[in-house]
Order: structure tokens, then C-alpha cells, then sequence
């Protein structure tokens, strides 16, 4: 696997030195790479069968090739600044990053490429914001993620001093381990994930980044950085089943208030990207709840929402930023009337709003069925209220789509310029497998 990844940078690094017909070549190269990886994938394998020379299964898999397609879409879209080599380097660190922290079994290999990620991120959004703005943004990031990992670094380094290792298939003896404050041991190993999906109430990072970073540090982080955190908690509970028994409850409760509170907040905010980021919170906080359960079809419903969310998630960036670059503006009020100057866009906007709110026949509403099944049937007293927050997402998410575009027309926008073509191949190449892969469920099996 080693050798893969070493051909792929050097594939990368020889961007530098092409031209910018080459480079959409090379997004087209880096799809084929992507689609090669599915014939390697067992479809009979357990979620956790972590194979010993790949370091990988299912989760990994699709995690690494869903970092790909996303990485692709990110070259599609800023064609504009590919000719900067710093850009392309930093796209390639963050691509090998997180390819080398899903395809890691050891904890601290793990846990070093999962916070190198955050280098080159904080970078695009210092160096490609938009706004004066974005050094608040691109600290709070960092102070949230960077001090979150400390108590995981503490913990990782005691697990290594008491058992000589920290590979993932030796730890399961920790489901026996008692010589570590249950609490401290617990919660000091999933802080730094839990600010990384993030949850409810650590959540105040992401709309700022969100808002001030440029479209491709949005898609990533949207559609790849928030999984690292549920791969991290997947990896984690296994070994943890003796304290997860005791306090997942307190979690999946401050996640339960969270996905009401955050969807009524969407249908009071005008910033369109800001409605995207607590919707991502809101999707991450079910896909939470629904591994905190400790169910098998808890862990399978969590990875189909993340790779439909993954899916979902930068499309509706890629479609604000192309909304923003025509009217100046992200906000509802302004941005209206759409369907007067881009009736194309039209069909691509709302494939991905019925995406976002899991209507069929989307991967998100199969992620979301599995989530609510395995919910009630883990306390069936929360049916209530999980149809209420969803009943709230969907609201939000009809009301963002017939604002931007069934509304009175905003006479300060007459002067727009056309949709591009790559504009549509990247949106098309996100909407076919969101829609489409509801036919290939073995893949998450």
C-alpha cells in the first residue's frame, strides 16, 4: 500500500510543473485511481476485520476513496488558482494526510497524521480566505482542535507505557482493563473526536471556518475532516464497551438537544454556508447517536451517512460559492430569484437539498431510515423527538431552496455572468454516486 501512496506523490508533486489542461487531466487520473481501489474491496468482510497488511476494511476503504473523489472535485473547482504550486502542495499534504490516518492501525500514527491534516487546512483558510476575518476563524479552529487532542495524546502515551503497544488488533484487551479512572480513561479518549465531528455544544468552530474559508477548504472540510472524527469514535468503542455501556447516554442526549436546537437556529440565519455548517452538525450529531448505540447496524447506518453526507455536503458549497461568485452575496435575502438567471442550475440545487434533507433516492435517506431503526430500538421513548429534529431539517432545508430560487427577483443582480462547464461536470460527478449508489449497498456491508 506503501507503494501506492508514493507513486501518488510523486503524481502529484510533477503537478507543478504542468499546464492547466494537464491539470484536468490529472482530477480525471486521480477519479480512475479511485475506481480501481473498489475491485480490492471483500464485500464479506466485517466492519472491524482490519486486514494486517493493508491496514484497512470496509470504513477505510471508502473513507480513502471517498478523500479522492473529494480531492478531484476540489481541483475541478479551483482551476483558477491551480497555477500557485504552494496550492497544490498544500492539496497534496492534505490528501496523503488523511489517506495515511484512515489506512493507519496504530493509534499514535493515527493520531499524528489526523492532526497533520489540520496544517494545510488552516493554511487555505489563511491564505485563500475571503475575508479579514478568517485569522478568528482559522485560530478558533485550531485552539478547538489542537487543545481537544491533548487529553488523546495523554492517553495514548499511558496505553503505550502499559502494554508495549498501540496497534488496533492487540488493544481489544482493553474491554478488560481496570486500572484507569473509568471517566478520566473515557472521555479523555473521545474529546478530540467528538470536537472533530464536531458535537453539539464544541460545535463553534465550524460555521466560522466554514464561512471563512475558500470553496475547496469548505469541501474538505465538509466532505472528508468531520469523518475523521466518527472513524476515530468507530475505532475507539470497540476497546471501550466497559465505560461506552455507562455514559453514551449522556452523549446521545446532549446530541438529541443539539439536532433541535441547531435546525430551529437554520430557519432564523441568512448566511446560506452557515445553514450548510449547522446542517452538517446536525447530520454528524445523528450519525453520533446512532454509533454511540453500540448496535452493528448502528456502525453501518453511521457509514452510510458519512460517505452520503460527504457526498451531499460539498455540492451545496460548490453551489453557494458558484451563487456567491455571481452575486457578491451569500445572504437569503439577496441571493433570490435565481431561477430567472440560472434556470440550469436549477435540477442540481435541488438534487442536492433532497440530498441534504434524506428524501429518496438519495444514500442519505438509507443512512437516516438505518439511524432511526436502530435508535428506537435502542430506547424507542426518543421516536418523538427524532421526528421532530428531522421534521425541522427538512423545513430548513425547503425553506433554503425555494429562497435562493422561487422568490421575487433581486434587480441589483442584472449584470451576471454564465455557468461554466466545469461548474457542471463537478456537480454531476457528485450528484451520480449520491443518488446512485442506493444500488450498491454492499459496499457499506
Amino acid at each position: 500500500m506503501m507503494k501506492f501512496y508514493l507513486f501518488l506523490f510523486m503524481l502529484i508533486l510533477s503537478m507543478n510543473f504542468m499546464k492547466n489542461m494537464y491539470l484536468l487531466i490529472y482530477s480525471y487520473l486521480m477519479l480512475m485511481i479511485m475506481l480501481f481501489m473498489f475491485l480490492f474491496i471483500n464485500y464479506n468482510n466485517n466492519i472491524m476485520n482490519i486486514y494486517n497488511w493493508l491496514g484497512m476494511d470496509n470504513i477505510s476503504y471508502l473513507l480513502i476513496i471517498l478523500s479522492i473523489f473529494i480531492v478531484a472535485m476540489m481541483y475541478l473547482v479551483s482551476l483558477n488558482i491551480l497555477m500557485n504550486k504552494m496550492f497544490n502542495l498544500l492539496l497534496l499534504i492534505l490528501l496523503i494526510s488523511l489517506m495515511l490516518s484512515f489506512n493507519s492501525i496504530n493509534f499514535f500514527m493515527f493520531y499524528f497524521f489526523f492532526e497533520i491534516s489540520l496544517i494545510p487546512t488552516f493554511i487555505l483558510i489563511m491564505m485563500y480566505g475571503y475575508q479579514p476575518e478568517r485569522l478568528n476563524a482559522g485560530m478558533f479552529m485550531m485552539l478547538y482542535t489542537l487543545f481537544a487532542s491533548l487529553p488523546l495524546l495523554y492517553i495514548i502515551m499511558l496505553l503505550n507505557n502499559n502494554y508495549n503497544s498501540l496497534n488496533y488488533m492487540y488493544m481489544y484487551k482493553l474491554i478488560y482493563m481496570n486500572n484507569f479512572s473509568s471517566m478520566m480513561f473515557y472521555f479523555f479518549l473521545i474529546f478530540a473526536f467528538l470536537i472533530k465531528l464536531p458535537m453539539f455544544m464544541f460545535h463553534m468552530w465550524l460555521p466560522k471556518a466554514h464561512v471563512e474559508a475558500p470553496i475547496s477548504g469548505s469541501m474538505i472540510l465538509a466532505g472528508v475532516m468531520l469523518k475523521l472524527g466518527g472513524y476515530g469514535i468507530i475505532r475507539s468503542m470497540n476497546f471501550l464497551l466497559k465505560y461506552s455501556l455507562k455514559f453514551n447516554l449522556i452523549i446521545m442526549s446532549l446530541n438529541l438537544m443539539g439536532i433541535i436546537i441547531l435546525s430551529i437556529l437554520c430557519l432564523r440565519i441568512n448566511d446560506l454556508k452557515v445553514i450548510i455548517a449547522y446542517s452538517s452538525v446536525v447530520h454528524m450529531s445523528m450519525m453520533l447517536m446512532s454509533m454511540m448505540t453500540l448496535y452493528l447496524y448502528g456502525k453501518y447506518s453511521s457509514l452510510l451517512l458519512m460517505v452520503g453526507h460527504g457526498l451531499c455536503s460539498p455540492g451545496l458549497f460548490m453551489l453557494v460559492n458558484f451563487f456567491y461568485l455571481r452575486t457578491k452575496s451569500r445572504n437569503l435575502y439577496l441571493s433570490k430569484g435565481l431561477m430567472n438567471y440560472f434556470p440550469s442550475m436549477m435540477l442540481m440545487w435541488f438534487l442536492l437539498c433532497i440530498g441534504n434533507m434524506a428524501a429518496p433516492i438519495t444514500l442519505n435517506l438509507i443512512g437516516e431510515l438505518f439511524i432511526m431503526m436502530t435508535l428506537i430500538s435502542f430506547m424507542n421513548k426518543i421516536m418523538l423527538l427524532l421526528m421532530i429534529g428531522m421534521l425541522l431539517s427538512a423545513a430548513y432545508t425547503l425553506y433554503m431552496f425555494s429562497s435562493v430560487y422561487h422568490n421575487n427577483m433581486n434587480n441589483s443582480m442584472m449584470k451576471l455572468f454564465n455557468n461554466k462547464i466545469v461548474e457542471f461536470k463537478a456537480l454531476i460527478m457528485l450528484c451520480i454516486p449520491l443518488n446512485m449508489l442506493i444500488l450498491k449497498m454492499e459496499l457499506f456491508y
